[in-house]
């Protein structure tokens, strides 16, 4: 009889240590994971010379993550943000991954133009991290299977289109230049590539500079250069405040361009700033997702949420989209890894996925993460556009443009 009770309470604690461990909404050994929150880290520029462009990254994703704790978590369990601040600085970004993975983080939301200085501790420990991919290659190498962009997995060479040439052939632009921020490979990437569409559209290759300090505000002499160069049409792969004072220059030069493409600066902050507005006017912007201007059933409930979440009822920009879509990701795996998430099971679910679009939000070319398609080129790539009128950003389009052939061979500086 007492080996027989024995024998019961035994399995009845097997049982119960089981139920604990996988049982649905129990506590789990998972990092981040408890019986109620699922706890994720967040890291971004708050401070330093990106401070200004990134941010709305962080009420962003606090945004999406309301939304998503109003329905109920993901499978019941709410989710808890922690934030940490790498000053635009690759070593604090290292130093903010290590904190991050050591306070038992499930995943890493990385929004940062300095994200390369930490991705390899959090590869090593297995933690998954998505992010905007603008900062440098290492999202799009195959060995990095624990990192996922919202663009989706393209290639580390930085494959180029037809997209820009072309836009800048149809606009009357005839003699292309660019710059980039010597710091990110990403925007040095963006700048040569921009000159090699160019050239593949047979316009002339007028200037490239890839030196620029991160943030740079002192652009005369640059400007001046691209006067002489007799620049018409002009790439600025750089945070928003670059790219105006550039403009500005210009046309304190006296230049006028044919056409400017600007990769940032899309957002309510220049239609507040009366001393950028008159020197962007005609300007091309790029929308880092589906601009609200094409009033989508998607754009239409990303205002409603921003408007509810985050209290701001005015144009999204970039730090809006990326921390929204960032944080988006995140939850998307979250929810393929099922009702006892592991690090391991939310990467193997992602690898599943080939139409990722952040709710409809970068519906112009939906991401691919099967590992089969990990590090390819597509062979068509779309994005949107918008042009700055007046006070209001008007023509939104949906641009696309083919694969250069060799465009892995980018021209040297």
């Amino acid at each position: 009889m007492a080996q027989r009770f024995l024998a019961a309470a035994a399995a009845a604690l097997v049982g119960l240590a089981a139920s604990l461990a996988f049982g649905v909404g129990a506590a789990s050994a998972t990092p981040g994971v408890s019986a109620k929150t699922i706890t994720i880290g967040l890291i971004t520029s708050e401070t330093g010379p990106a401070a200004s462009e990134y941010a709305h990254i962080v009420p962003a994703a606090e945004a999406r993550i309301a939304l998503q704790n109003a329905h109920g978590g993901v499978y019941g369990r709410k989710i808890r943000l922690i934030v940490k601040d790498d000053a635009t600085n690759p070593a604090t970004n290292q130093s903010a991954t290590a904190a991050l993975i050591s306070e038992g983080v499930f995943g890493i939301i990385d929004e940062s133009p300095v994200a390369f200085g930490g991705y390899r501790l959090a590869v090593q420990a297995g933690v998954p991290i998505t992010g905007g991919a603008y900062d440098g290659e290492e999202w799009y190498q195959k060995q990095n299977t624990n990192m996922f962009s919202i663009t989706g997995m393209e290639s580390p060479k930085d494959p180029q289109y037809t997209t820009f040439g072309k836009l800048v052939k149809a606009d009357g632009g005839t003699r292309c230049g660019s710059v980039g921020y010597s710091i990110s490979p990403s925007s040095t990437a963006a700048a040569r590539g921009f000159i090699l569409s160019c050239q593949r559209n047979h316009l002339k290759d007028a200037y490239l500079n890839n030196t620029l300090p991160f943030g740079t505000i002192n652009t005369t002499s640059l400007a001046l250069e691209m006067k002489s160069a007799k620049v018409n049409a002009l790439y600025l792969p750089l945070d928003a405040n670059t790219n105006f004072a550039i403009l500005t220059s210009l046309k304190q030069a006296g230049v006028n361009l044919k056409v400017a493409l600007s990769a940032t600066g899309y957002g309510q902050a220049l239609l507040n700033d009366p001393a950028a507005l008159p020197d962007a006017q005609g300007t091309w912007f790029e929308a880092i997702g589906t601009p609200i201007e094409a009033k989508t059933p998607a754009t239409k409930a990303f205002q409603a949420a921003l408007a509810k979440y985050a209290h701001f009822t005015g144009v999204p920009g970039f730090g809006w989209y990326e921390g929204w879509g960032g944080a988006d990701l995140m939850i998307y795996g979250l929810k393929l890894a099922g009702k006892n998430p592991t690090q391991a099971g939310f990467i193997k679910a992602m690898h599943k996925v080939t139409n990722y679009d952040v709710g409809g939000l970068e519906s112009a070319s939906p991401s691919n993460y099967t590992l089969k398609n990990w590090g390819k080129a597509p062979k068509q790539q779309c994005l949107w556009v918008v042009q700055l009128k007046g006070a209001s950003f008007v023509n939104p389009t949906k641009v696309c443009g083919t694969l250069l052939r060799n465009s892995n061979e980018l021209p040297n500086e």
